[in-house]
């Protein structure tokens, strides 16, 4: 038996009590930890909950999910767990890379991966300018952290573009423009873990909406993934360096390319729509990972 740890921003989600009686059923104990309530000490690097010292080498392994609107210092406890040698299904690194749209790209781009042309920049006529230049129109704006569509926005115009780059630099909001992958409204998430991919579904936007995501309505069935999209989503979730992944892929014509590469992916409605047990796969993975297998 293995005591395993969780670190979640909404502990009191349904999917970690089902997590946690997944662990049970296989025997092995799984604690779903606050992570908004914890601190990370610098040196010695620790994690203090409630002002006393809560010893991360009582765990064998944890999953972090830290999603994209939560704080750098929730990652800050991810990197004491790391010091004390907790192995972990995605690293603080990695983590950060998967999270920042531009630092995906990035990443992405090295590896010759096909993903839409991005580009990023602070001035907001400077900006546009570049990507009336280099992503034409129309084009996608992203806030660098967002996710389920939240702060993606469509622009048909250089006027458009402007006023959402000007709106979105006054706020102090770091972004990148996308190239826009036509047809829209389509996309498909596939879930890799440990480098294998454990199922698909496609999304279909609502009428009206480009954006094809659950969260905003979007249609969701279980698909067969073909061999080509397999691979792109594995080789996509190992470039940013995660174990445990969400790759969306996105229609660009007759081609597929990687829209994103979420670190933190649920899987109600993925579960849902292909019967894959997820949390079960998630489980056994932190027991090979912690040496329980």
């Amino acid at each position: 038996m293995a005591t395993f740890a969780v670190l979640a921003a909404r502990p009191d989600l349904g999917i970690y009590h089902d997590l946690g009686v997944t662990a049970r059923r296989l025997g092995h104990v799984l604690e779903v930890l606050d992570s908004t309530t914890l601190i990370a000490r610098a040196h010695p690097p620790e994690v203090l909950r409630g002002g006393a010292r809560l010893d991360p080498g009582a765990f064998a392994a944890v999953l972090p999910r830290v999603g994209n609107w939560r704080p750098d210092s929730t990652l800050a406890v991810l990197v004491a767990f790391q010091a004390a040698g907790v192995p972990s299904l995605n690293r603080p690194a990695a983590i950060r890379r998967g999270r920042d749209h531009w630092r995906t790209a990035a990443a992405l781009g090295a590896a010759g991966l096909p993903h839409p042309d991005t580009v990023a920049g602070a001035e907001p006529e400077a900006l546009a300018v570049a990507a009336s230049a280099v992503c034409s129109f129309p084009c996608v704006v992203k806030q660098r952290r967002s996710r389920q569509g939240v702060g993606v926005i469509r622009c048909s115009t250089r006027a458009e573009l402007e006023a959402v780059l000007d709106s979105l630099w006054r706020l102090g909001d770091e972004v990148v423009v996308q190239r826009f992958c036509p047809p829209g409204g389509i996309s498909r998430r596939v879930l890799v873990l440990d480098g294998e991919v454990l199922g698909a579904t496609e999304h279909v936007a609502a009428p009206g909406e480009f954006r094809a995501n659950a969260a905003r309505g979007g249609a969701v069935r279980g698909i067969e993934l073909e061999g080509a999209q397999a691979d792109l989503a594995v080789a996509a979730a190992a470039q940013v360096g995660l174990g445990f992944a969400g790759v969306d892929l996105l229609p660009d014509g007759e081609h597929w390319v990687i829209g994103e590469v979420n670190p933190s992916p649920g899987w109600t409605h993925f579960t849902a729509a292909t019967g894959v047990a997820v949390g079960e796969r998630l489980v056994l993975a932190l027991a090979r990972l912690g040496g329980n297998a």
